[in-house]
């Protein structure tokens, strides 16, 4: 991900809250050195921020003094995105989230969108070979596919079962390449994929494959979520340097 550097010289990085969980995060910190980052996901501060703050629960009276917050948390994070909003909005401080551009059906792919989990269970067949790549916290909202087999990605080592009785975990770290993703669906049979429209170049080797194998793919809309937004480093870079 490229950004102006020249542009980052005329912001003022103190005082300035990022609140991360996408890669996009990552980016603009490395363009606003010395900023603060609040990581929603504490347990995760140690293996990807060792300089982030976990989000404090009460994040109002944590925001006294600064001079903007931009809110790159994880495209699909309803509940952070709109805590941060308003405890900006009570604490008087200008607020921008930064979310990245949605995927985009072409006419070779076969999706359809689903407003929530539970309408999962209304478009996915009986028996249908499910692979779930919707995060392991989410996986209860799914129990309406207990007629299916289901297959869900998980990116460490689990020590429990799978909390769908119909469903197995596949270990893996990503990014997983188009022929790797290409011979997993061949391999289990996957006649669906399941997942957020998270956006970014991430998942998109799932959906490539999917697009050459012909299997079908529900995607999660992300959530509706008032206030301004950019979809790039460089249009949050900006705004900084604009207020």
């Amino acid at each position: 991900m490229r950004y102006d550097w020249a542009m980052t010289q005329t912001v003022p990085n103190s005082r300035v809250l990022i609140v991360s969980g996408s890669a996009e995060a990552r980016a603009l910190a490395r363009a606003l050195p010395g900023s603060l980052v609040w990581l929603p996901q504490e347990e995760r501060v140690p293996q990807v921020w060792p300089f982030a703050m976990p989000m404090p629960a009460e994040p109002v009276p944590a925001l006294a003094g600064m001079r903007a917050v931009i809110d790159a948390c994880h495209p699909c994070d309803a509940a952070t995105q709109r805590s941060v909003a308003l405890a900006a909005r009570k604490a008087g401080v200008p607020y921008l989230r930064l979310r990245r551009p949605e995927w985009r059906a072409t006419r070779a792919d076969r999706w359809v969108t689903l407003q929530s989990e539970a309408e999962a269970a209304q478009v996915v067949r009986r028996g249908s070979r499910v692979l779930l790549a919707t995060g392991h916290e989410r996986l209860a909202r799914f129990a309406a596919l207990k007629d299916c087999y289901l297959y869900v990605r998980k990116n460490s080592a689990v020590q429990r079962p799978c909390v769908l009785p119909n469903g197995r975990y596949l270990l893996g770290n990503p990014p997983f390449s188009v022929p790797e993703e290409e011979h997993l669906l061949r391999r289990l049979g996957i006649d669906w994929i399941i997942l957020r429209n998270a956006g970014g170049p991430g998942g998109w080797p799932k959906l490539e494959a999917a697009r050459k194998r012909k299997v079908r793919v529900a995607l999660l809309q992300r959530p509706a979520v008032d206030g301004p937004d950019v979809q790039t480093v460089k249009e949050a870079l900006t705004w900084l340097n604009r207020i």
